[in-house]
């Protein structure tokens, strides 16, 4: 049993104890083992509304992440699950839960009728696969239906279509004279189905798909959700652009290579672009790796701020043009460099121009949603690459971290280590950042909510607004500086102190009057708190400590050091309750090593 197969039939069985009415569409003759693409599955619509609550308690349950929420049509909401393999990689289930089949407005096909028949699937030896599918004729209809919309079918779709056919050909008779009433058209899919030949109808898709559409009128209140549907994307868009910042030698480009590969699966696309959205392109002259940075001159100022203007307008006017639509369709763009990169080496740029105006400039580009910064040794970076001096290496370096400390979602991944380390530590961040933007857009997803005051103070402290926000501060005698990248449950929002390079993991619940702050004078470290850490009214976390995973930290404790996860820590860095595995000698890391390795998911 492989991963994708383990969660499949978990989700099954968790819609089966939530007592969800389901069945699976689409061609599933390999499921559970195989499942080459997303699972299609249809609910009633009144339960429509409560999946993405469900989902989020499902990936809870078995630690993985929920990382895209995509409601693609009025009825439809297609979700991303994601976790890490044991080998390091990332893998990836899609589910596309629909109740009533709408396409661009029109009712199609009604949850009600493809769940009336719905039964469990039973191989030729007995053996039930676990999961429920409709009735044949109503799988031949949605199926077929689906394709001659979307334009598609090929020689694997009409094999299942025939296969299909054969179990009910009345029925599936029935169903076609419902959306093709022509007798030709009919007739022509009939054939097809019978003999397994689809090349004529293939040639007459666009007839067939109009006919179907007269079948299926639009109506005005469709047409008023699929407005609210597409006004919603706009707004909300479910693409990610991400740059890549980092010296000579940290392997950007062998990084972003493995990233666009690995993470595909939870976007409907991939762009690459190197530097600037190149709106206007010059024959790839900019795409060639530099062999020597710095060898020409930089450009006199005249010229310099011709090339800052020029650069302006390309990301202003590629972003509107190029990058904003890639991402409102569901896409990664992922930048090779930014804008930002030529505060730090101007040199690369020939740019001899005011590095104040520069700056200045640099409030007006659009910039990524999220920044990887590759960090390594000026020694490792020149092993790899001499194309500059090492005091310029090390010099890039320090600028670079100076820089992402001040970028908004960011994260620093140690590029000193092999490729399959680095990329995984690149992915998971990506996805982490993924599922706390879907925690902030969709509250339904969390199990228990901030009071409005935790919410506006969590928002202040993302966005920054120079004013309102500190005044917002003061007034709940709170500072939390450190970047939010998910939800953090605070019941009573007061007196709460957090260090700026304080890392806070997933549903962590903070009371009020806690300090998580640095432990000496002038020293520059901070906690780490993993998910799922509970942090009791007047604690103090100081220093550079980790507090592992579920781990419940005592009202008014004060912790300076390590807390193994599941432990609860009292008084002054007093543990006073360890998990079994932890009392009997084992490694907390090894916790679940008596479970089966499907059951080891990590996420």
């Amino acid at each position: 049993m492989n991963d994708r197969h383990y969660v499949a039939q978990s989700l099954f069985q968790f819609l089966e104890h939530c007592e969800v009415e389901y069945c699976v569409v689409g061609d599933s003759r390999q499921y559970p083992e195989a499942i080459p693409s997303d699972i299609d599955i249809v609910v009633p619509g009144r339960r429509l509304g409560e999946l993405p609550r469900l989902v989020a308690r499902f990936c809870r349950e078995i630690d993985v992440h929920l990382v895209q929420l995509i409601r693609h049509e009025q009825t439809a909401v297609y979700f991303v699950l994601a976790w890490i393999g044991e080998s390091g990689e990332a893998r990836f289930l899609a589910v596309d839960f629909c109740s009533d089949y709408l396409r661009g407005g029109r009712r199609l096909l009604g949850a009600d009728e493809m769940l009336a028949h719905r039964g469990p699937v039973i191989t030729r030896r007995g053996t039930n696969q676990g999961f429920r599918v409709p009735a044949p004729h109503m799988q031949f209809i949605y199926y077929l239906v689906k394709k001659v919309d979307k334009q598609d079918l090929n020689s694997r779709h009409g094999d299942y279509l025939s296969s299909l056919w054969q179990m009910d050909p009345e029925g599936c008779w029935g169903q076609l004279t419902r959306f093709w009433r022509a007798d030709q058209d009919a007739d022509l899919l009939a054939a097809a189905a019978t003999r397994n030949g689809w090349y004529d109808v293939r040639a007459e898709l666009p007839r067939l798909r109009r006919a179907m559409r007269r079948a299926a009128p639009l109506t005005v209140g469709h047409l008023a959700g699929e407005l609210q549907r597409r006004i919603s994307r706009v707004l909300r868009p479910t693409g990610l652009v991400v740059a890549f910042l980092g010296a000579d030698g940290s392997g950007k480009s062998s990084v972003i290579d493995r990233v666009l590969a690995d993470l595909a699966p939870a976007f409907r696309r991939t762009c690459y672009l190197h530097l600037r959205p190149r709106l206007i392109s010059r024959a790839g002259r900019d795409d060639q790796p530099a062999t020597a940075p710095h060898k020409l001159p930089a450009r006199g100022r005249l010229a310099s701020f011709a090339k800052l203007a020029f650069f302006l307008f390309d990301y202003i006017a590629g972003h509107a043009l190029r990058v904003w639509p890639l991402k409102r369709r569901s896409a990664l763009v992922v930048f090779d460099r930014h804008y930002r990169d030529l505060a730090v080496d101007s040199r690369r740029y020939r740019y001899g121009g005011s590095m104040r105006l520069a700056r200045w400039a640099a409030r007006l580009v659009p910039e990524p949603d999220f920044w990887v910064l590759l960090d390594a040794p000026a020694e490792i970076l020149q092993s790899r690459k001499q194309e500059v001096p090492a005091e310029e290496s090390e010099r890039q370096r320090h600028a670079y971290l100076d820089l992402a400390a001040h970028l908004h979602d960011a994260v620093v991944v140690d590029a000193s280590h092999t490729l399959p380390h680095v990329v995984a530590g690149a992915e998971s961040a990506i996805l982490r950042w993924l599922e706390g933007r879907l925690e902030f857009r969709h509250p339904e997803l969390q199990f228990e909510q901030n009071p409005v005051t935790a919410r506006l103070l969590q928002y202040f402290c993302r966005k920054k607004p120079p004013v309102l926000g500190k005044l917002f501060r003061v007034m709940l005698n709170s500072d939390v500086y450190c970047r939010i990248h998910s939800p953090i449950l605070m019941a009573h929002p007061y007196g709460i102190i957090i260090h700026a390079d304080a890392e806070i993991g997933r549903r962590v619940a903070i009371m009020q009057q806690v300090t998580l702050g640095g432990k000496d004078w002038g020293v520059n470290e901070a906690p780490v708190i993993e998910d799922d850490v509970y942090v009791g009214a007047g604690a103090k976390v100081l220093g550079a400590v980790r507090v592992g995973r579920g781990a419940i930290v005592g009202a008014n404790a004060v912790v300076t050091r390590d807390v193994p996860p599941y432990c609860t820590v009292v008084g002054a860095n007093r543990v006073v309750r360890v998990p079994e595995y932890a009392s009997s000698g084992a490694d907390a890391g090894q916790r679940d090593n008596h479970a089966p390795a499907d059951e080891r998911l990590s996420a």
